[in-house]
């Protein structure tokens, strides 16, 4: 009597398939290390530089304010600057990545040069980052203003270290004569 694959080509047995929550962990594991990268990579490119041996400059100020938090207070901060962004942007259509920057490339390479629409171009970029900054301190002013005392002296502790930090990288100031 034939057996019961007499006939039909014998079907290899599929391999196994990990389970769902091991392709997630995987994953997980790789954003990790990609971020992980990421910050060694800013961390590597932001102290190799020397102009950034000095304190803060222009909106840069606010670093030192933010580098205080824990990483926890980071987070939920980050979150609340989100929102106010979304807020803000409603149901507006969000601007293109870059859009700026493309009319810009657009304009370097015009021939004849429109310094005008240059400077409009800039100084758009630059109004909608200082309207940015102003959210962020006005997010940053009511998270500071909900610590309780000891939590906001906490932070001022940790703020002074990273000033105290910022101003061991200065450079020795030369003496005036």
């Amino acid at each position: 009597m034939p057996g019961p694959n007499k006939g039909r080509p014998s079907a290899a047995p599929k391999p196994a398939r990990a389970p769902g929550w091991m392709r997630w962990l995987l994953l997980a594991s790789l954003a990790l290390n990609l971020a992980v990268v990421g910050v060694v990579a800013g961390g590597l490119l932001w102290h190799g530089r020397p102009e950034h041996g000095g304190p803060p400059r222009g909106r840069d100020f606010i670093t030192p304010y933010t580098e205080a938090f824990s990483q926890d207070q980071r987070r939920e901060l980050g979150r609340k600057l989100f929102r106010s962004f979304e807020r803000k942007q409603g149901d507006r259509p969000r601007p293109a990545p870059f859009g700026d920057y493309r009319s810009a490339l657009s304009l370097l390479r015009a021939d004849p040069f429109d310094s005008a629409a240059f400077t409009e171009v800039l100084s758009a970029q630059d109004a909608r980052a200082a309207e940015r900054q102003k959210m962020g301190q006005q997010v940053l002013v009511d998270y500071v203003s909900a610590l309780s005392p000891e939590a906001r002296a906490a932070y001022a502790d940790r703020l002074e270290a990273k000033l105290d930090e910022l101003a061991k990288r200065l450079p020795p100031r030369k003496p005036s004569n």
